[in-house]
This record gives structure tokens, sequence and C-alpha cells, in this order.
């Protein structure tokens, strides 16, 4: 259980009276209208439960903005090859063309076997 989720209903608890309060409850003498006195532990959730309650408003307007930003359209960008704005890079009608120019070659040639540059083993250092 994620701490957000026992935030929740912990402060759900404090906000709906139960049966072990509703003994507790009785009429104040003190009571100014239709106002009630509340003693420090019940006062102390009642906070405590707005406060949670302010958090997730806070939160869900924050993930709100965030959504509203990753959902803005992004700049087009020119594609590099054409320097076309109608299509992304992946989606070059030139691609297939220049692979065709080109082709798949190997690049592998058994000339370059025995070449010096080419290998792996040291070499005695050239003066």
């Amino acid at each position: 259980m994620n701490f957000m989720s026992y935030v929740a209903e912990v402060s759900r608890g404090w906000d709906e009276p139960n049966a072990r309060d509703m003994g507790r409850m009785t009429s104040q003498p003190n009571a100014k209208g239709e106002m009630y006195i509340l003693n420090d532990g019940i006062d102390m959730k009642a906070k405590i439960a707005a406060m949670a309650r302010r958090l997730e408003k806070v939160e869900m307007k924050k993930m709100q903005e965030v959504q509203a930003i990753s959902q803005t359209p992004l700049q087009p960008m020119p594609c590099s090859i054409c320097l076309s704005y109608e299509h992304l890079v992946e989606e070059c009608p030139t691609i297939p063309a220049v692979r065709e120019m080109f082709g798949d070659w190997n690049t592998y040639n058994s000339n370059w076997r025995d070449h010096p540059n080419l290998s792996w083993k040291p070499q005695p250092p050239q003066y």
C-alpha cells in the first residue's frame, strides 16, 4: 500500500464518525449557534484530514499540468535527409532509393586478411 492510499484510508476514518465516537458526542453547553467546540484529539484529526484533502487537490492539479504539458504537440523538425517537414527521417521516401543505389554490400575483403594495419597482434615499432 503506498503512502497516499494509507493517508486516504486513515483520513476517511477521521471524516466519518464511527460507533465508538458516537457515544462520546454529547451536546455542548458552550457551543455558540451551530458551532461545536472540539477536543484537541478530534480537532487535530480534522485538521490533518483537511490538509490531506488539500494535498490531494494540489497533487491532482500538478498531475493535470504535467499531462497538459506532455500532450502538447512537438515542434516539427525537418527530415535530415531531404529537409522536408512532411515526414520523419524513418519515413523518408529517398531511403529505398539510397539502399538500392548502394545495395547491401559485404565489407569483408579477403585481401585485407593479412594487411598489417588491420591485424590485432602487436607490431614491432617502426623507426
